[in-house]
């Protein structure tokens, strides 16, 4: 396969520590996707799919355990993730 072609050639995949926290803002490449969110050592992380060229825009994440209250607000489900017993839902809001 010519990997120079392929369409994802000048995205990069990155990663950000999350902090465990209900809501937080995160500085991110404007159009990245953000793919998945999991447990790294003791670290949720979170990946996107990013040009860094992009200029960079926030995104707020939201992260809620199961059984937790949460407002009834419009957000896309990123990841679910496990840290021992706890599971923690992450969510980008819109």
């Amino acid at each position: 396969r010519d990997w120079s072609s392929d369409v994802c050639s000048s995205d990069l995949i990155w990663k950000y520590r999350l902090d465990m926290m209900d809501t937080q803002n995160v500085l991110i490449p404007k159009e990245a996707e953000l793919l998945s969110a999991q447990m790294q050592g003791d670290d949720l992380m979170l990946w996107a799919l990013v040009n860094p060229d992009e200029p960079k825009r926030v995104r707020t994440i939201e992260i809620i355990g199961t059984g937790n209250p949460c407002a009834n607000v419009k957000r896309k489900h990123i990841s679910t993730a496990q840290m021992g017993a706890l599971v923690w839902h992450v969510f980008e809001r819109d």
